[in-house]
């Protein structure tokens, strides 16, 4: 630089001197010289803009297109993210609506659930006062059923057997007999038809979900159907005692139907009729709840009304210990040494054995009676009488009410006797009857603990 000013001060003094010549000569135009560098320099310049110009305006170009595939990429990211969040929403909102329907669910089966548990509440109710009342008439659904009162020592089959041996211990008043062979049952007779029916007896969730709502939610739903469960247990096992009450009741009022159907035929039948009893057993269902229910009401109803007849009739024994010296039926008259109707049983027993009524009733007579001795006459009901025959000391009077094993009077050998024994006697409209078929029923009857 230092030479290249010193150059131009060195060629600026001869122009000078040349300027300062010319001013005389009034010089017109001005001269300048350049020097090659000076254009190398100066084409630099342009090419460097130029390039300058080129490189800004590519830099714009490219960064343009840069810019728009970056938008585009931003875009469709944009555009995936909002597809993704509104998959992410429906999911929500679809487990939201299930966990809405999950819980109208659960409270669905709540609400049946505790209907169920106060429908079984009153069912219960109604069973626990149903087998109550069938413990009243002996119908037990447990275990400890007590057991029935102790049988009579009496042998049904002496019952039937006339005492040939012993001579020491009849008595009675004697009905002559017309037909001797007839009433001996040498003739041939018809069998009694049974109907072979009335013997038989009647027998008696989703992974989407949150696992600790799903543990929850099964917990409860586990929960619930242990409830309901038991609940079926429970009534499954309050139909069954309804079904079984109502199997053991129809078949106690068939057994004690079949067991006074020989001594009071009549009155079985018009108690048949009564209870309309039988028929094919079906099964417990929930839908004949109801009605097997009153089915099973109605035969409670039906055997203690039955039972209350079986009751009253003469059906207990007159003596606590005794043998059977001499049977109902044809017998030659100790006295007359005739063949003669036998109208009742003797019991031998010791002098002053306790003679106890077979039924509950009224006193018609409490005296002596020719042959008879002293005698007891009892009026029951459904138009049977006892008699007690040869007592030897009274305990009632007439009008008097007795119930069934009242003391009434004392064993002995009044009246038309051989010794001491109780001459037994069951009549209706005035015919004898066989004792020995009421006290074998009341032996059956005492079974079923009546």
């Amino acid at each position: 630089m230092r030479q290249r000013q010193t150059t131009t001060q060195t060629n600026r003094k001869p122009r000078m001197a040349t300027h300062h010549s010319s001013l005389d000569k009034s010089a017109k135009s001005t001269t300048y010289s350049v020097r090659p560098i000076h254009l190398i320099c100066g084409a630099l310049a342009c090419v460097a803009a130029t390039l300058g110009v080129s490189g800004t305006a590519g830099y714009y170009l490219v960064r343009g297109d840069m810019v728009a595939e970056a938008t585009a990429e931003r875009t469709e990211l944009v555009l995936e993210y909002q597809d993704h969040i509104d998959r992410l929403r429906a999911e929500i909102q679809k487990l939201t609506s299930r966990q809405m329907v999950d819980r109208e669910t659960v409270e669905i089966q709540v609400m049946d659930v505790l209907r169920r548990q106060q429908d079984l509440n009153q069912r219960h109710a109604i069973v626990a006062d149903l087998v109550a009342r069938a413990e009243s008439v002996g119908i037990y659904l447990s275990n400890d059923k007590p057991l029935p009162p102790q049988k009579p020592s009496l042998d049904s089959r002496n019952l039937a057997s006339i005492g040939t041996n012993d001579k020491t211990a009849i008595g009675g008043e004697s009905e002559l007999i017309d037909e001797p062979v007839k009433a001996l049952g040498l003739r041939e007779s018809t069998p009694r038809s049974i109907d072979p029916l009335s013997l038989l007896q009647k027998p008696a969730k989703d992974t989407a979900e949150n696992p600790q709502e799903l543990k929850k939610n099964t917990e409860k739903r586990a929960a619930l159907d242990a409830v309901k469960a038991d609940i079926s247990e429970m009534d499954v096992e309050s139909t069954a005692a309804v079904d079984a009450i109502t199997v053991a009741t129809e078949g106690r009022i068939e057994d004690i139907l079949i067991t006074t159907r020989n001594i009071a035929p009549a009155l079985n039948a018009a108690l048949r009729e009564n209870s309309s009893i039988g028929g094919p057993f079906a099964p417990i269902s929930e839908k004949t709840f109801p009605t097997r229910l009153q089915r099973a009401e109605s035969a409670l109803k039906t055997l203690r009304r039955v039972k209350f007849t079986a009751l009253r009739l003469p059906v207990k024994r007159p003596v606590r210990n005794g043998s059977i010296s001499s049977s109902y039926g044809p017998r030659v008259d100790p006295f007359l040494r005739r063949l003669a109707m036998h109208t009742g049983i003797d019991f031998k027993a010791p002098y002053g054995a306790r003679v106890y009524t077979t039924a509950p009733g009224t006193v018609l007579s409490a005296k002596w009676n020719g042959g008879y001795g002293k005698m007891v006459e009892v009026r029951h009901a459904n138009g049977f009488v006892t008699r007690y025959a040869h007592l030897s000391r009274l305990h009632v009077a007439e009008g008097d009410h007795v119930l069934a094993g009242d003391l009434i009077g004392n064993v002995g050998s009044t009246g038309r006797s051989t010794g001491p024994h109780l001459h037994y006697e069951i009549r209706k409209d005035d015919k004898p009857h066989n004792p020995a078929a009421f006290l074998t029923a009341g032996e059956k009857l005492a079974e079923l603990a009546l």
